[in-house]
């Protein structure tokens, strides 16, 4: 089975995600080696991954966010960018709902390789 790369990681999220959350450009190099850590390196593993977890990916990008929230998004990304996510319910891209999959997945574990990551 051929491993997992980073063009692997963009085909599986656009065939089983919705399309609008395709709005963040990335080369996905971060989020392989998260994977690989986390032992995802096969396609399948990661589609299995993602399949798992979608319901909940999906309801957590639906949830509406308080209004400092709203505030914070609107003074970083602008106010149209963060009006047409509440209008179609939605605020992660890919790479965002792939990085809650792997804590929906590992939990703690994943919590704190990402403050780590972060250097938090």
């Amino acid at each position: 089975m051929e491993k997992l790369n980073q063009n692997d990681i963009y085909s599986v999220l656009s065939q089983t995600l919705p399309k609008q959350n395709d709005f963040f450009e990335t080369d996905y190099s971060e989020e392989l080696q998260e994977l690989l850590d986390f032992g995802i390196d096969t396609k399948i593993s990661l589609e299995n991954l993602i399949i798992k977890h979608k319901g909940s990916l999906l309801e957590i990008d639906s949830d509406e966010l308080d209004e400092s929230e709203i505030n914070s998004y609107k003074e970083e990304f602008g106010e149209e960018f963060v009006n047409e996510r509440i209008k179609n319910k939605f605020w992660f891209s890919y790479a965002a709902l792939l990085r809650l999959a792997l804590e929906l997945e590992f939990d703690e574990k994943y919590i704190e390789y990402s403050i780590k990551r972060d250097g938090l």
